[in-house]
């Protein structure tokens, strides 16, 4: 029996964090550098904040921004202790709006976020969890505006459904910043203060060759992608697909299946593996569908 492989594109794979359409203002650097030290669960006790040291300087970004902005590698932000201080004077309360949470991914940048607000003195007075779906999202964020918070950090579930509602939040003066995903209609350094997030382009390649070296190089590929307007796992698929058609000529995308729930990833995988018994490798947009796509390979026998 020949080995099946199914490839996930994570933020894992490529962890460089980068900043898009980032303002240069003081003001906007201080939001922007509490966001972009999501990568750690736990803040220093004391001296500047930073986001990981152990990223390298010269990991090159492949991503642009949502609206083909070049990103800004998010090691060049730093807030030193004084404006750690000047920034607890303001007695500031900051909201977490995400798109969906419970799995571990979304938990990670809950903890972080949590821990880099409190080592600055910021309160955090909501985390809400709108389940994938945008009319909870508006809501969640009517909600959180009653909450009166000077910043809200949130990854947009649709970009369109739930644009008049942030926009209607950055005309409160919230301070708003996007993390993989922004509003539509919204103006960066006007309406919003960055867009953050991994290197998405940059993950997609990484997940082709690595797709390719444990194929050697020739076999039948399915690919499940996110069927929604939702920037960043384009990106990621985008990326996967057009690597493995310009390098691999002799790896084969046969079959693509869609999702727009996470909890499809077993459905479609399914699908795809009862018409293509002969495929070699899946590649699966993110973790969560990944984790059923894998459950539906092992119950058509396939050896993972």
């Amino acid at each position: 029996m020949r080995k099946f492989f199914a490839i996930f594109s994570i933020f894992a794979i490529i962890s460089s964090l980068i900043l898009v359409g980032c303002n240069q203002n003081k003001s906007n650097n201080e939001n922007s550098s509490s966001d972009q030290n999501k990568s750690s669960s736990e803040a220093p006790a004391s001296g500047p904040i930073t986001i990981n040291k152990e990223i390298s300087d010269d990991q090159l970004i492949l991503s642009k921004g949502p609206h083909g902005e070049t990103a800004v590698s998010a090691k060049t932000l730093e807030l030193t202790e004084e404006e750690i201080a000047k920034i607890k004077q303001g007695n500031y309360k900051a909201a977490i709006v995400m798109h969906y949470a419970g799995n571990d991914w979304s938990t990670a940048q809950i903890d972080g976020l949590k821990a880099t607000f409190e080592r600055m003195g910021i309160e955090v007075v909501a985390v809400t969890d709108a389940d994938f779906k945008s009319e909870k999202q508006v809501s969640d964020i009517e909600t959180v505006l009653a909450k009166n918070p000077d910043i809200i950090v949130s990854i947009p579930v649709d970009p369109v459904s739930t644009a008049e509602a942030y926009k209607k939040a950055a005309e409160s003066g919230v301070k708003l910043v996007f993390m993989d995903n922004a509003p539509q209609g919204l103006e960066q350094g006007k309406d919003y203060v960055s867009v953050v997030s991994a290197d998405n382009y940059g993950n997609g390649v990484a997940a082709a060759e690595i797709m390719a070296e444990k194929l050697g190089g020739k076999g039948k590929i399915g690919v499940i992608f996110h069927d929604a307007d939702f920037f960043v796992t384009k990106q990621r698929t985008e990326a996967f697909e057009k690597t493995i058609q310009e390098k691999y000529p002799d790896i084969e995308i046969v079959a693509r299946g869609g999702i727009t729930d996470p909890n499809d990833g077993e459905k479609v995988a399914s699908g795809i593996l009862t018409k293509n018994p002969d495929l070699d490798g899946l590649f699966v947009v993110w973790d969560v569908p990944a984790e059923g796509a894998l459950a539906a390979a092992r119950t058509a026998g396939r050896e993972i």
